[in-house]
This record gives C-alpha cells, sequence and structure tokens, in this order.
C-alpha cells in the first residue's frame, strides 16, 4: 500500500539545498538520505510542510524564506570572545565551530568568523539565516512510525525547546538512531544534539 507524508510517519527523503545566489549548499549523500518523524519538528518547518502528501518517489521544488527556514539574522548574536574563555582554542581558526555550555548550562553553537590576537568573533547565527533558500527534494519512502519512534521523536524536540516559541535547528549528528534500519545523513536540515562542554564563554 503506498502512503502519503503526513503526521506520525517515517519519511526518508533526499534532498539538494541551494542558497539564495542558487550556490549548492548542502545534499544528501548517496546512499545517505534523511530519516525523520512527520510532525514533530524534526526538520525545518518549510520543507515538512512542502512534503505533506508526497508520496514515495515524487519529487518536489520547495522555495522558502527565512521564516520558513533557519530564520533572520540576529546581530546580536554576533560575539567577541577571549581566547582563554574557550577550551582548546590554541588552533581555533575562521570557519571552525565552537561548542560551548554558559553559565546556566545552555549549549551554544559558534561558527568562527574573525581571529585577532587573543580576540576570537564568532557568530551564532545559521550558515544560511535571513536567506531565501530552496529545496530540491524526493521522498524516497514512507511508513507508519512505531509507538517507541512517535515516543523518541517527543522527547528529542523537548530537549531541542530554547524558548516559548523556539526549536534549535542546527548542523552535525542529523537524525541519528543507531536502532534505525534506514540510512540518514548528517546535514543542515535536521535538529541537532550537541555534545556538552565542562567551559565556555560566560
Amino acid at each position: 500500500m503506498r502512503r502519503a507524508v503526513g503526521v506520525d510517519m517515517v519519511v526518508v527523503v533526499s534532498y539538494r539545498l541551494y542558497d539564495s545566489m542558487n550556490v549548492l549548499r548542502d545534499s544528501t549523500r548517496k546512499g545517505s538520505p534523511v530519516r525523520y518523524v512527520h510532525g514533530f519538528a524534526q526538520i525545518v518547518p518549510g520543507l515538512e510542510r512542502g512534503l505533506i502528501g508526497a508520496f514515495p518517489g515524487d519529487q518536489r521544488t520547495i522555495d522558502l524564506g527565512p521564516d520558513e527556514a533557519f530564520g533572520e539574522r540576529d546581530e546580536g548574536a554576533v560575539l567577541e570572545i577571549e581566547r582563554q574563555s574557550l577550551p582548546s582554542a590554541v588552533n581555533v581558526k575562521v570557519g571552525d565551530e565552537v561548542l560551548a555550555a554558559g553559565p546556566d548550562g545552555d549549549e551554544f553553537s559558534y561558527s568562527v568568523t574573525s581571529v585577532d590576537g587573543d580576540v576570537i568573533r564568532a557568530d551564532m547565527n545559521h550558515p544560511l539565516a535571513g536567506q531565501r533558500v530552496r529545496f530540491e527534494a524526493e521522498v524516497l519512502s514512507v511508513r507508519p512510525a512505531t509507538d517507541a519512534e512517535v515516543e523518541e521523536a517527543l522527547l528529542e524536540v523537548d530537549e531541542r525547546i530554547v524558548g516559548d516559541d523556539t526549536i534549535d535547528y542546527g548542523t552535525g549528528d542529523a537524525g541519528r538512531d543507531a536502532g534505525a534500519s534506514e540510512p540518514h545523513a548528517a546535514t543542515l536540515v535536521q535538529l541537532t544534539k550537541k555534545p556538552r562542554h565542562e567551559s565556555g564563554p560566560s
């Protein structure tokens, strides 16, 4: 029985992601598509909505503004950090990602934009924040989620709520699940579980 993308469905999708200058910024590797449970904010909201009703084999082009993709840029999220505040910062360079925990235990991810002596400038915005983006996506498979998969999806989204209406979308170990049968990739579009560090910028 062919099933369409909808709530409580496990969806496997491959895609190419283009930025506002039509530059390819991300894509799933051959054999490593993204796997997620639909309806639980595990991928960026506009992409999730754009896949509703799709069947396996369907291809969709989905154009999204910042509000449906990676959010607007926040210039207040560009920080100057003293090198001594960062663990293992001896060899830090432009383009590095810094994962750190603040005094309250909240985790932050920064991209290093410049290094000037002992001052490191870092940007907490998503790399595609403030941009219109385009996904060229293909749905590879759709099946009902098990009760365990739904419960895990609920727990994961609870972990990533960082404000009243804000969910942390990032890069890294996207959708990793050692027990899953479907392959999935580390990509820009899924939520990230970030490792904890003992110390970080105050």
